[in-house]
């Protein structure tokens, strides 16, 4: 009995020493992060606006030429720390309203009061110009290099299905000033599906001094489906393999001088899909292309799906970081692995879509997959808006201007 009342007695002690332990132990670690960062700090001079946060943050411009009208958003690549700047890069002189939000660690959010400033000259510059045209159900990708080169990836369907898209392929080159016949100096179809070649169709008998490109040893051949109009007009033709960059393929050098890298990171993979229907094989052909402009990377992956993806991981882990994706795929649940975009860490996420012709191209869960990575997407069709971003959801033709550490995007609608 005095050993037993002796144990509990050392159990006591112990329980008491041990509470009071907890008692005192710092457990503000433990406390979760509800206060939003603090904007301050904010200036502008000779089109670059800059500020500071009181904690780490990742922030987005918001910026118009109306108040309260906000059809351009402005990110730097260096983002995520407590200082930031944009720069204003390819802007007109004139008044401008901006307010900026920022967003921490925690997922705690704040948006600033508007600002305006005015812009003296018009910001110009070694400018790369990245824009996801707006043909409905299918792919557009055009680029603007610094030296001039223009190369198109994909064309939409244009008149080759049941809605009508060429009109729409023109009225963007002609908005840009891109002349025949040697306006597009490179065209690059991704794979084998009339929603990625069909405008070519189209745009081959004016703009016929190019070079047109498709995947090397595809399950399907692209050849099949505009090689006639190729010959028609003379038109040269390469194909890209997985490994083809600007250094060992002479058709890739779109702009070495401004130190343009270009790489395919993947071409002609549905023929490993063992398992895939014809169109997921097609899908997987897709050419995959990294562009790398200064510090900014930006991805195209056609409509290639989940196996492309993993893939791709096994292959390039970390390389496949990027600031800008083109969403695989139309957005379909069948691309934009959760694992992928954890690879990838892209900032802003574009999307090509048309629910009006097709209302299952993309998929809900990868917007709210998008969302739950923090990316910025914009969807060239109606799509659910980012919450406390911008509150347009139809966008028509997107465009991206980046001199290599800043880049602005730009909604057309």
């Amino acid at each position: 009995m005095v050993r037993d009342q002796a144990r509990i007695a050392a159990v006591a002690i112990v329980s008491i020493v041990l509470l009071y332990g907890c008692a005192e132990k710092d457990r503000s670690v433990f406390q979760p992060d509800l206060t939003p960062p603090q904007v301050n700090s904010i200036s502008f001079n000779e089109g670059v606006v800059s500020w500071h946060t009181d904690e780490p943050a990742t922030c987005v411009l918001h910026y118009g030429e109306r108040p309260g009208i906000y059809d351009h958003y402005g990110y730097n690549v260096s983002d995520g720390g407590t200082d930031h700047f944009v720069r204003l890069v390819d802007a007109d002189s004139g008044t401008y309203y901006f307010r900026i939000l920022a967003r921490d660690i925690s997922g705690n959010m704040t948006t600033t009061d508007e600002v305006d400033f005015l812009i003296d000259e018009p910001q110009t510059g070694n400018l790369l110009v990245y824009t996801v045209v707006d043909v409905g159900w299918g792919d557009c990708n055009f680029l603007e290099f610094p030296n001039g080169t223009n190369v198109m990836i994909d064309a939409g369907y244009g008149s080759l299905g049941e809605f009508e898209h060429a009109s729409d392929l023109f009225e963007f080159l002609n908005a840009r000033g891109i002349s025949p016949p040697d306006g597009i100096a490179y065209m690059i179809a991704t794979h084998n599906h009339g929603d990625h070649y069909g405008g070519f169709l189209d745009l081959i008998p004016l703009y016929s001094e190019t070079v047109f490109m498709a995947p090397a040893e595809p399950y399907s051949s692209v050849w099949a489906s505009v090689g006639a109009k190729l010959d028609e007009f003379n038109v040269p033709r390469d194909s890209l393999a997985e490994g083809d960059t600007n250094l060992n393929k002479s058709v890739l050098a779109w702009d070495n001088e401004d130190g343009v890298t270009v790489e395919v990171l993947s071409a002609g993979a549905g023929k490993y899909y063992l398992t895939g229907t014809d169109d997921d094989r097609l899908n997987s052909d897709s050419i995959v292309l990294k562009v790398t402009f200064g510090e900014v990377d930006i991805l195209l992956t056609g409509d290639a799906e989940d196996f492309v993806e993993q893939r791709m991981i096994k292959s390039y882990g970390a390389l496949l970081d990027s600031d800008i994706l083109k969403v695989g795929h139309h957005g379909n649940s069948d691309a934009t692995s959760e694992e992928f975009l954890r690879i990838v860490t892209p900032r802003i996420g574009l999307i090509s879509n048309s629910l009006a012709e097709n209302d299952g191209v993309f998929d809900q869960s990868v917007l709210n997959l998008l969302r739950a990575y923090d990316v910025d997407y914009y969807t060239t069709d109606r799509a659910y808006p980012n919450a406390g971003r911008y509150d347009q959801v139809l966008h028509g033709n997107i465009s991206v201007t980046t001199d290599g550490e800043s880049y602005v995007v730009h909604v057309w609608n």
